[in-house]
């Protein structure tokens, strides 16, 4: 550079001129914006899980719906559940449930056994292997507990 290019003023290091912009700033009061203008918004305050996600034990198989303690062996199809379904299905010992992937488990049920490792005839499905409780289960708050932060502000 030459002389004549050279500002006037003395440099500063990066540091010293962002405390010094820092001090001048001035904080903006925090404004509600329509989700559509949010691009380059920057989160005034943490935004919080408003519940638990899932809200109820879902199942993370398609398979049957069982009582773990019931063991391999034949049960009767007692209904099904699927994704969506609000109706109230009871499990009850010596029952299973068709049930779906992301479906609430039924009352009763406490496992799901996939079904590679069942067969059905009619209302009567041959359950192949042992279940574990909580088994292909996927529990309240899991991806998510309420008033667990979800975006952080800044």
């Amino acid at each position: 550079l030459q002389l004549s290019e050279m500002s006037s003023f003395p440099m500063i290091s990066i540091a010293d001129a962002t405390a010094k912009v820092l001090e001048i700033a001035q904080m903006l009061e925090p404004v509600s914006l329509p989700l559509s203008s949010l691009v380059g918004a920057v989160l005034a305050e943490d935004v919080l899980a408003q519940e638990s996600v899932p809200a109820v034990p879902t199942s993370i198989m398609d398979g049957y719906a069982v009582v773990s303690s019931d063991g391999p062996g034949e049960y009767k199809l007692c209904g099904h559940a699927r994704a969506g379904d609000s109706s109230e299905l009871n499990v009850t010992p010596g029952t299973v449930a068709y049930i779906t992937t992301g479906s609430p488990i039924p009352n009763g049920a406490d496992a799901v056994v996939m079904i590679e490792d069942t067969s059905r005839s009619g209302d009567l499905v041959q359950i192949k292997t042992k279940a574990t409780a909580r088994q292909h289960i996927r529990e309240i708050g899991s991806d998510m507990e309420k008033s667990q932060v979800v975006l952080r502000a800044g």
